[in-house]
C-alpha cells in the first residue's frame, strides 16, 4: 500500500513540477515548445471561455454587422471544440457562403482597397496589398506623405518609410526572381495595418525607429523636392534610385514573420492579429501559434486572452489533460494489486 501511495503522489506532483519549470523556461534547452501537444490545453481553455450557444450568438452578431470573416472564424472554432452551433445560425451562415453572395460582397471591397490602400475585410485588404505589389500603392503614398514632408506639414513617417522600403523590396523581388517577395508582402501588410489603426502604439514606435535607421528622411526630403510628385513615373524612378542604398537588415526578420503569418491566416486576419503585437517576440509567438491554429488564431486569442502556445500549458490544464492518463494508470496498478491479493488468498487457501 505504501508503494501505491508513493506512486500516486508522484503521478500527481510530477506533471505540476514539470510544467512549473517548463513555463519559466528552465527546460528550454531540453524540451522543445512542441514536445507537449497544445491542442488539449487550448480546447480546455475554450471550454471554460465559450460554448456552442455563445459562439452561435457571436456568429449571428457578426453576420448582422456584415463581418463574414468573423462569422466564419467563430464557426471554425466551434468545429475545433466539437461544439454544435444552433441550426438557424448554421443555415444563415451557409446562405452567406453561396457564390453569388461572395462575389457581391468582395468585388466592391477589393477595388476600394486597391484605390485607397485601406479596408476592413479580406477583399479590401487584398486590394490594398495588390496595389502595393504593383507599386501603385507605394507611389500613391509617397506622393501623399512626401508632399506633407517637403511642405513642413505633419506626416506619417511610418507610412512614408514603408512605402520607400516597399519600392526597394519590389526592386529586390524582381532582381532575385521572387526571393524578396516575403519582405515585399510584409511591408504591405504593416502599412495596411497602420492605415487600419491595427498597430499597437509600442510596435508602431519600434517600427518607426527601425525605419528611421534604414531611411534617411532628411536626405529623402531633399530627393522629393527635386521630383514632381504628381508624376507617378518620375516619383517611382527617383525613389527607386534612392532606395538602392537602404539597408533592411533589422527590418527583414519582422517582414519575414508578418509574411509567414499572412501565408497561414490570410491578409485580413494578419492585420487584425497585429493589434495583439507589442514587439518582435509577440509577433514570433503569434506567427508560431497560427501554424497550429490557422484562421482560428484571432478568435482563440480573443476568447482566451492568450497569445502564445506556451501560455495555454498551465498547471491546471496539465492536470486536466493528464488526469485521464494518470487515473488509467492508477486503475491498472489497483487492478494489479487486487489481482495479487487474490492470488495470495488462493495460495493460502490451497496450502
Amino acid at each position: 500500500m505504501r508503494l501505491f501511495l508513493d506512486v500516486l503522489i508522484f503521478l500527481l506532483l510530477a506533471p505540476v513540477l514539470f510544467l512549473f519549470a517548463y513555463q519559466r523556461g528552465f527546460l528550454d534547452p531540453y524540451v522543445p515548445d512542441d514536445a507537449i501537444p497544445a491542442d488539449p490545453f487550448i480546447r480546455a481553455e475554450l471550454a471554460q471561455a465559450t460554448s456552442g450557444s455563445d459562439l452561435s450568438r457571436r456568429i449571428d452578431k457578426a453576420l448582422d454587422a456584415g463581418n463574414f470573416d468573423d462569422a466564419t472564424m467563430y464557426a471554425d472554432i466551434a468545429d475545433y471544440m466539437g461544439a454544435a452551433i444552433e441550426s438557424g445560425t448554421a443555415a444563415r451562415l451557409a446562405r452567406e457562403k453561396t457564390l453569388s453572395s461572395t462575389v457581391v460582397r468582395n468585388t466592391g471591397s477589393f477595388f476600394e482597397g486597391f484605390l485607397t490602400g485601406e479596408g476592413g475585410d479580406t477583399a479590401s485588404f487584398m486590394g490594398a496589398i495588390t496595389s502595393d505589389l504593383t507599386v501603385v500603392g507605394d507611389v500613391r503614398d509617397i506622393g501623399s506623405e512626401g508632399t506633407k514632408l517637403i511642405n513642413g506639414e505633419e506626416y506619417s513617417q511610418l507610412v512614408l518609410g514603408l512605402s520607400v522600403v516597399g519600392l526597394a523590396a519590389t526592386t529586390a523581388t524582381v532582381a532575385t526572381g521572387g526571393g524578396a517577395l516575403p519582405a515585399r508582402i510584409g511591408v504591405s501588410i504593416i502599412k495596411v495595418s497602420k492605415k487600419a489603426g491595427a498597430l499597437t502604439i509600442r510596435f508602431a514606435r519600434d517600427l518607426t525607429r527601425m525605419l528611421g535607421e534604414a531611411v534617411n528622411f532628411e536626405r529623402l526630403g531633399r530627393t522629393l523636392k527635386e521630383v514632381n510628385l504628381a508624376d507617378s513615373a518620375a516619383t517611382r524612378h527617383a525613389i527607386a534610385d534612392y532606395a538602392n542604398g537602404i539597408s533592411m537588415a533589422r527590418l527583414a526578420p519582422v517582414f519575414k514573420d508578418v509574411a509567414a503569418l499572412e501565408k497561414r491566416v490570410g491578409p485580413a486576419e494578419t492585420v487584425r492579429l497585429l493589434k495583439y503585437v507589442e514587439n518582435g517576440d509577440d509577433l514570433a509567438h503569434i506567427t508560431k501559434m497560427s501554424g497550429k491554429l490557422g484562421t482560428k488564431t484571432r478568435g482563440i486569442v480573443e476568447l482566451t486572452g492568450k497569445t502564445c502556445l506556451r501560455a495555454f500549458k498551465t498547471v491546471a490544464n496539465l492536470i486536466l489533460w493528464a488526469a485521464g492518463w494518470a487515473w488509467a494508470f492508477i486503475a491498472a496498478l489497483g487492478a494489479a494489486f487486487l489481482g495479487s491479493l487474490r492470488r495470495r488468498y488462493r495460495r493460502r487457501k490451497t496450502a
